[in-house]
């Protein structure tokens, strides 16, 4: 049994993704649930959690429609500006629905550049997350890290899931500066990484190119932080939901156990996406 932390759905018409460009032949079209629906009945993904693709409050409230009528997405994490004026009162209706379980932000908004006045609202924004007990999505590169773990350690009560692995470069096998921001943040124990958008990292099914850092990070965070992730419909672009599946498994270390492996599958899903019941 699988929890999928990690899937988009978008609707072209809404006009909001503004990276979606009609050169990519494979992501610029709809993707919905029911489009998806086969693939879940098929591997025993019990539960989604829907992720941002478009960073504004009109798009979480539009997959949080959806999940009433899909109650496959047992979550949603949105996308918010936490930079805007309007950042706590959009927070605060998004929370009036109990699927709305955080916010996904990009690491251009800890990089080093932004104002004084900008860095006091990130961490306004990030405390009243924690206050909240919401869950912060994090897509970063590995130069993100070490100060995304600056931010995070000053709330240590604060949710965090690192996408994609953290984005190592996994073809040219680059352990610097992933491995030492890794490092660094395995040391918050409300901290968890996603191993999610694999397939397109290694450009298709090559789970030597994955292992060494899915097994370190085994190594740092332990089977209790990491947590399975599709980044379907973007994964399309190197393989099948079936393909997503077996790369996944096929990376996981031989010696795990059953019940560890399905931790990652699903069950600290659980601990870090409170699941809508």
């Amino acid at each position: 049994m699988y929890i999928d932390c990690h899937v988009h759905f978008w609707k072209l018409s809404r006009g909001d993704y503004g990276w979606l460009k009609p050169a990519n032949t494979v992501l610029y079209q709809d993707y919905l649930p029911d489009q998806l629906l086969p693939e879940l009945q098929a591997f025993g993904v019990e539960g989604l959690v829907a992720v941002q693709a478009a960073p504004t409050a009109e798009e979480a409230a539009f997959m949080l429609e959806l999940s009433q009528d899909w109650r496959v997405i047992s979550a949603v994490s949105g996308g918010l500006d936490p930079f805007a004026e309007r950042f706590h009162e959009e927070l605060t209706s998004l929370r009036s629905n109990p699927r709305f379980t955080g916010i996904r932000m990009n690491g251009s908004a800890f990089r080093e550049e932004r104002s004084e006045t900008d860095l006091y609202k990130l961490r306004a924004a990030l405390a009243d997350m924690a206050q909240a007990g919401l869950t912060l999505d994090l897509l970063v590169q590995p130069d993100d890290l070490c100060t995304v773990a600056s931010y995070l350690e000053e709330l240590p009560m604060l949710k965090a899931v690192v996408n994609h692995l953290g984005c190592p470069n996994v073809i040219a096998q680059r352990n610097e500066p992933w491995h030492t921001g890794m490092e660094r943040l395995c040391q918050l124990p409300g901290t968890a990484v996603k191993l999610s958008g694999m397939i397109t990292m290694a450009g298709g099914l090559r789970p030597e190119r994955l292992r060494p850092f899915v097994h370190r990070l085994i190594q740092l965070f332990g089977c209790d932080r990491l947590l399975f992730g599709s980044d379907w419909p973007v994964a399309l672009q190197a393989g099948n939901y079936r393909d997503v599946i077996y790369l996944f498994e096929a990376v996981l270390p031989k010696e795990l156990t059953e019940e560890e492996k399905g931790k990652i599958r699903a069950g600290n899903a659980r601990c870090f996406y409170p699941m809508a019941r």
